[in-house]
């Protein structure tokens, strides 16, 4: 677990850039502080920092060469079945020289090969560097939990250093503040969407994202090639099963007890909810002095530290709560988006930072509910009302009377939403769990950029159409494919690895996901609730207010902060910002004037994403924040010749 980072000299005799290897790594070392280490040969360089987990000692420091010297690994991350897999191993006669999953991975890949990918259950990101063959083979697990960036680039800073292939676990080592120069507009475009830039793309070019479930395999003097290898299919069965709840605890069971694997203490994240509810539960059958963590804010509504301290109690485990106030919030908030590397406008990520910051004074490890909403149909918007799925089955003029009659209503008239999504069609009106800025609102703001955010999920949808998928699962496989992996799984993993915690995610398993998979429509959204099977499964687990209760998920004041004492930060920070090159400064700041005016048509959501974009822009483009100087990033000087 840590951080990587490499650099593949692509022209034969070039060489790679050790220095920039070196460099990027320093930029990694909040991932890591436990060890840095480098290897090089003279096609590649790659570095590690390490959180140690797993086999903590010298044994498995990484970069770690095969016994034969053959193959060299760089791994960010766990695999949950290293123990199995291990065995397998033995089996065969290898002879295992750790405990670390590391070495694991390492001796299935010279044993399978490219297909080894296909045989992992964790959560990582890794490059494998064959030096007989002289091949990089990179991969990413299937749900994105783990980041990998890269970048193609003409050269080092070293004379005839040629193009190259540049690699690390987080965007900032490719290109960090200061040294961005251009915007991709397209991605722009996107954010103001979906309030994250949705993979491969990055804002920065040329860096990009290594999508989930992708490998990239790359050799000098060659091409470099990045291909699926999974890719995340729901079959809903056609009615429900009386076994349901037994299979999915049966899978949750299994699915905690690999993920309490390690050889430090492990924590866990605990909201009022069902799903850190449920987890702790299972942790606690095995680790009955579990720590769990809270955190909340001062604002009526806005907490759940009283409802988790109940669930706490009930179960028998420690809570460890935190109050978050309005200036604390603020002062964090440039090292908060620093940390999330592209503009990410999701308020739950500054909670989220404060609860990793409150974990890691206690442990090095906590279990987070991530993903249990787009498996088992967690989210209110789930539920389509019997009106808009009809309006799916209208023909066009249909529709577009409706969508008339919605015209003609005030903004904020009551069913003019309803009417809406009636009238337009579900590839139309869903991209996501967010939806800010659509096409016209979008292009009013942007100065520049094609791309619109269709371009995302029309394969999606082409995917569910071809599966014969209903209107929910459709849903929940566009949030699986776009919403989970660029925006939760982005703040899980930037703002837990900010404080050198690793944040490990039960419910996105393969075994669960296979559970999940076969749910029927009325298992997830039956009797007016969400998650039904799944609380069903759990229902001998927990008191019943926790597993009954609705979905919170680390909610935020903004919207009353922004309409009070937030306000002028707010419009200071898009004012000041120069980013008049990418937004229209008039439009940007009329969309403030107006939330400030009640307009019904303007949401927080809106004033949000453009505060967090004017912000990053700040931090890395004006680079009115310096991160060393600041303390965010340990400062690096070459080492001597």
């Amino acid at each position: 677990m840590g951080g990587i980072t490499g650099c593949l000299a692509l022209a034969d005799g070039a060489g790679p850039d050790t220095e920039w290897v070196s460099r990027a790594a320093m930029r990694l070392a909040h991932r890591g502080p436990d060890d840095e280490n480098f290897f090089a040969d003279h096609d590649l360089a790659v570095g590690f920092r390490r959180l140690a987990v797993i086999d903590g000692g010298p044994a498995g420091r990484q970069p770690m060469p095969s016994a034969d010297g053959r193959v060299v690994l760089v791994l960010d991350g766990e695999i949950y079945n290293y123990v199995e897999l291990a065995q397998r191993l033995i089996d065969r006669g290898v002879r295992l020289r750790t405990r670390s999953a590391a070495e694991v991975l390492l001796e299935m890949f010279a044993w399978l090969g490219r297909d080894v990918v296909r045989q992992l259950r964790g959560m990582y990101a890794f490059a494998i560097w064959d030096r007989r063959d002289r091949e990089l083979f990179c991969a990413r697990d299937p749900f994105g939990i783990k980041p990998f960036f890269y970048a193609l680039t003409a050269g080092g800073q070293r004379p005839r250093s040629g193009p190259q292939l540049r690699f690390a676990s987080e965007r900032k080592a490719l290109a960090d503040s200061g040294e961005v120069t251009a915007l991709d507009p397209d991605a722009l475009r996107r954010y103001l969407s979906f309030q994250y830039v949705p993979a491969p793309a990055t804002l920065v070019p040329p860096a990009r994202a290594l999508p989930p479930g992708h490998v990239l395999i790359a050799r000098p003097g060659g091409r470099v090639d990045v291909f699926r290898y999974w890719r995340p299919e729901l079959r809903p069965a056609r009615s429900p099963s009386s076994s349901s709840p037994d299979k999915i605890l049966a899978a949750l069971r299994d699915s905690v007890a690999v993920h309490l694997r390690s050889d430090v203490p492990v924590g866990a994240f605990l909201s009022g909810g069902v799903d850190s509810a449920t987890l702790c539960a299972l942790a606690a059958e095995s680790v009955p002095d579990l720590l769990t963590f809270t955190v909340g804010f001062e604002r009526q509504g806005y907490s759940e530290i009283d409802e988790a301290m109940a669930t706490a109690t009930a179960l028998g485990v420690k809570s460890v709560p935190y109050v978050i106030g309005p200036e604390e919030f603020l002062a964090n908030l440039p090292q908060i988006i620093w940390h999330l590397d592209d503009p990410m406008a999701d308020a739950a990520a500054v909670p989220l930072w404060f609860a990793a910051r409150e974990a890691r004074k206690h442990v090095k490890v906590v279990l987070s509910g991530e993903g249990a909403d787009e498996l088992f149909g967690g989210y209110g918007v789930y539920h389509q009302a019997g009106m808009v799925r009809a309006g799916g089955a209208l023909p066009g003029w249909g529709r577009a009377t409706i969508g008339r009659v919605a015209s003609e209503l005030k903004p904020g008239a009551r069913g003019k939403g309803l009417l809406n999504r009636t009238s337009t069609p579900l590839r139309r009106r869903y991209i996501g769990n967010a939806y800010v800025f659509r096409g016209d609102e979008a292009s009013r703001l942007i100065r520049m950029g094609h791309g619109t955010e269709f371009d995302v999920t029309d394969p999606v949808y082409r995917q569910a159409a071809d599966a014969g998928l209903d209107d929910v699962a459709t849903m929940q496989l566009i949030d699986v494919n776009t919403w989970l992996p660029g925006d939760i799984l982005v703040k899980a993993d930037r703002m837990a690895m900010a404080h050198s915690l690793e944040l490990r995610t039960p419910f996105l398993d393969r075994e669960v996901l296979a559970v999940a998979s076969r749910l029927a429509r009325v298992e997830k959204t039956a009797a007016g609730t969400t998650k039904f099977a799944l609380r069903e499964a759990i229902t001998e687990l927990l008191p019943q207010a926790a597993a009954e209760r609705a979905k919170l998920g680390f909610p935020v004041p903004l919207g009353p902060w922004l309409r009070g004492g937030m306000y002028g930060f707010a419009e200071q920070v898009v004012r000041s910002a120069q980013t008049g090159q990418w937004l229209d400064k008039g439009a940007a700041v009329d969309i403030l004037r107006r939330f400030r005016a009640d307009d019904p048509e303007v949401s927080w959501r809106q004033v949000w994403l453009l505060v967090v974009f004017s912000l990053w822009h700040q931090i890395y483009v004006e680079r009115v924040y310096d991160p060393v100087a600041l303390g965010w990033e340990a400062p690096w000087s070459p080492a001597p010749r």
